[in-house]
């Protein structure tokens, strides 16, 4: 441990510590910012969802260092309460039980909307690994696109009213997740 001044000019005395490998020095007075000395960069140490991370705050002057530690703690709490959109798969899981327990509709309608979903998953396959956010009008319209040269005018219109419900489930449920 030491508390020498720095001798560099214009550097004023700060309390500081060396890590038991003299690689890193650490500021009691300001916790969480790092200083590597061979290179003289500061990074951030901070614990994001129980793991501790080690960001640079690319820069190797101190009071550069501290605007951008607490910006970085800022952007971290922010960004610790954002939780993951659900998986189209995911939102389809929540739509069929949403759907067994509809009391408003007759169990013949309930299969007609399975098997929309079937036919969306045989002509859309990739659509059950992407979140709700990833899927793009662009690729609905080329999806539907496709799908409407196959089958009936009604059918297609079902299928739509489908993807349409589960989407709105998906999105329901991200934004009961975030509070």
């Amino acid at each position: 441990m030491s508390s020498e001044p720095d001798n560099q000019p214009g550097s004023r005395k700060r309390d500081e510590t060396l890590s038991k490998d003299g690689q890193w020095r650490s500021f009691p007075k300001v916790p969480c910012l790092l200083q590597y000395v061979s290179n003289g960069n500061y990074y951030g140490r901070i614990r994001v969802n129980g793991k501790l991370i080690r960001v640079s705050l690319k820069t190797t002057v101190w009071t550069t260092a501290k605007l951008r530690l607490t910006d970085l703690q800022k952007d971290q709490r922010e960004n610790s309460n954002k939780v993951e959109p659900p998986k189209f798969s995911e939102a389809v899981e929540m739509f069929k039980l949403e759907l067994e327990h509809d009391t408003t509709l007759k169990p013949q309608s309930k299969k007609y909307r399975l098997w929309c979903l079937g036919k969306l998953q045989k002509t859309w396959p990739e659509l059950w690994s992407l979140r709700i956010n990833e899927i793009t009008p662009q690729a609905c319209k080329e999806w539907s696109s496709k799908l409407v040269k196959e089958v009936a005018c009604h059918y297609y219109n079902n299928i739509l009213g489908t993807l349409k419900q589960v989407l709105q489930v998906g999105i329901k449920a991200h934004q009961g997740a975030q509070g």
